[in-house]
């Protein structure tokens, strides 16, 4: 797979092996902040993903730094052997609006800077041959996509990695929001029993019904099995269908908890019912657990209290910005264990998939929020993009154990555009913030009602009671800063 381009590169990282073949392309783009469009040659240099061009111009002493367009593009030669497979590009994070380009042809866009998206371009795809992947990203100011100002740096760029993923026509399907197509329930968990339930999506891109089997494969840490079921299930061609498990029970089962984060592991297989060739496998882990907040006594994980201790992080670093590598967020959820914490806030935005999954193994008790930040834009768009940030943040971080609160608002009347006793306009805008909230609320909760949501407020609180926000989530959150934004540290 060797490519002709001087900026290309050979299919990268093998990652799985099986019905599923996934390779990193990170490494050896083009980029241009100069060039008026992707066919324009002016001010190309060569970098690798993950990449911010604010790396340098949001931390030096220099007033401003650019928020606006700039193109990447790579030249890929796609073997023969692939085709007739599907082809999705994986983005986990590019800030924030993103249009794709495959052979000169528009490919898919997506709004937001936090959560994953993923494109089918096998219809653009030239197999066998070179086939050019552009990408414009723009992280300017856009008053209906959140945030719309936060205390931190929107950095632009392609700044976490990028997978192209060949896959079977019939398959768990990729289509839904970036998430990994199977959704997994554990509507009943105690130290006796605990049963999972699993959704699968299924697509089948073929020109002919899919008669397959689904099997579900519930193992062990030690990759022992512990219970299966399957289903026969008819995928129409071209269409998709929802495959749900009967309950899968474990009986004495091991709990994931903050001491022992044991996971179990769920395998979803597609098989073709006549030959009982394999299709297609996706698996996720599964933590049993049950957990609940009380107002007067504070916080339970399986029927045991625990204080939280914990802190939020962003996610960049000093002359790095956001373009982090996978081993700068593994160091900063070791560091919270090692430090004794027991809590991450997920703040104020989605992360690399790689903090998640720390969290997972190393029982860190995690609260995911969308970025939606200090004001609203009284706008239709500004609701419906925050709102599809929820549906993201909720399915693709369904099943990890450690999730247990989705946030959706941070101070979000800390920069309110009207003054306090306006009575013409303020009133106006905190309906529609409250329109926003419950949207947000009545979403999340429709999700995924087995967690918490959570909204945090600054002190004012009486612009909260007035705007009626601190009646809609389920928990209420007080950002405290006494000696920081307060000038009185009692």
């Amino acid at each position: 797979m060797i490519l002709t381009a001087a900026a290309a590169t050979a299919l990268a990282i093998t990652l799985q092996a099986g019905p599923r073949t996934v390779y990193t392309i990170n490494e050896s783009w083009q980029f241009s902040r100069e060039a008026s469009g992707p066919q324009d040659d002016a001010g190309w240099t060569i970098v690798d993903i993950p990449h911010t061009w604010n790396a340098e111009d949001a931390q030096d002493d220099e007033p401003g730094m650019y928020r606006g367009s700039a193109w990447y593009r790579k030249n890929l030669t796609i073997p023969a052997e692939f085709e007739g497979s599907r082809a999705i590009i994986y983005f986990e994070g590019a800030n924030q609006e993103t249009t794709l380009y495959v052979n000169g042809e528009a490919a898919g866009n997506h709004i937001g800077g936090y959560t994953r998206f993923c494109f089918d371009i096998t219809p653009y795809l030239n197999f066998g041959a070179q086939n050019t992947i552009t990408v414009n990203v723009t992280n300017r100011h856009n008053p209906d996509i959140p945030p719309l100002s936060a205390d931190f740096t929107f950095f632009g760029g392609i700044y976490r990695d990028v997978y192209l993923k060949f896959i079977n026509p019939v398959h768990i399907a990729t289509s839904d929001h970036a998430s990994s197509g199977i959704y997994i329930r554990t509507p009943q968990v105690n130290a006796d029993m605990a049963s999972a339930n699993v959704t699968a999506l299924l697509s089948n891109d073929s020109g002919a019904q899919a008669n397959v089997v689904v099997e579900y494969d519930l193992r062990d840490a030690s990759g022992v099995a512990v219970a299966s079921v399957s289903k026969n299930v008819k995928i129409p061609a071209g269409g998709t269908v929802t495959a749900v498990s009967k309950d899968i029970t474990v009986e004495a089962p091991h709990l994931w908890d903050i001491d022992d984060p044991y996971l179990y592991r769920m395998h979803v297989r597609v098989l073709d019912r006549r030959t009982g060739d394999l299709l297609d496998e996706v698996s996720e882990h599964v933590g049993f657990r049950w957990f609940s907040f009380d107002p007067e006594n504070g916080f339970f994980l399986n029927g045991k209290h625990r204080k939280l201790v914990g802190t939020a992080r962003h996610q960049d670093f000093e002359n790095i910005g956001n373009a982090l590598r996978d081993e700068y967020h593994v160091q900063d959820v070791l560091l919270l264990k090692k430090m004794g914490g027991n809590f991450l806030r997920v703040s104020h935005y989605p992360q690399d998939p790689v903090v998640m999954d720390m969290c997972d193994r190393l029982g860190i008790v995690t609260s995911v929020e969308i970025p939606v930040i200090n004001a609203v834009t009284e706008s239709e768009e500004f609701l419906e993009n925050s709102v599809n940030m929820a549906v993201e943040m909720v399915r693709q971080d369904f099943n990890r154990p450690s999730v247990m609160i989705w946030g959706y608002m941070n101070e979000i009347l800390l920069r309110q555009p009207y003054e306090d006793g306006d009575t013409v306009d303020l009133p106006r805008y905190y309906e529609f913030t409250r329109k926003v909230a419950q949207a947000l609320e009545d979403k999340i909760r429709g999700e995924d009602p087995s967690r918490y949501t959570m909204m945090a407020y600054h002190n004012a609180p009486s612009r909260y009671e007035n705007a009626h926000l601190t009646e809609i989530p389920m928990i209420m959150g007080w950002n405290l800063y006494q000696g920081w934004y307060e000038p009185d540290i009692n």
